[in-house]
């Protein structure tokens, strides 16, 4: 169970930010061309309009609420985990 809850706690959070970052890097070659301006909704490099910025969590809001509750649960699960485990004894005592 603490394995799974360690997987479910940082997979979501590293798959969002993966997401994002592969978008702002898209975002970022467009507009330093200068050839024009993102448009959010689309996903493509607009040379002709200007377009307003648009947050990921709105344009993307189920997936990115979806994997926090993973997380969450993930958290719940890796607690639960260590509870049942208990303390571990230290191996080498002098």
């Amino acid at each position: 169970m603490l394995r799974w809850g360690m997987i479910l706690l940082f997979l979501p959070c590293v798959v969002l930010v993966t997401l994002y970052m592969l978008e702002a890097q898209d975002v970022a070659r467009c507009v330093e061309s200068g050839t024009g301006s993102w448009d959010f909704a689309k996903g493509v490099c607009d040379p002709v309009n200007k377009h307003e910025y648009v947050t990921f969590m709105s344009r993307h809001g189920i997936w990115v609420n979806a994997g926090m509750l993973l997380s969450l649960v993930g958290l719940a699960m890796g607690t639960w985990g260590m509870i049942l485990k208990g303390m571990s004894t230290p191996k080498d005592r002098d």
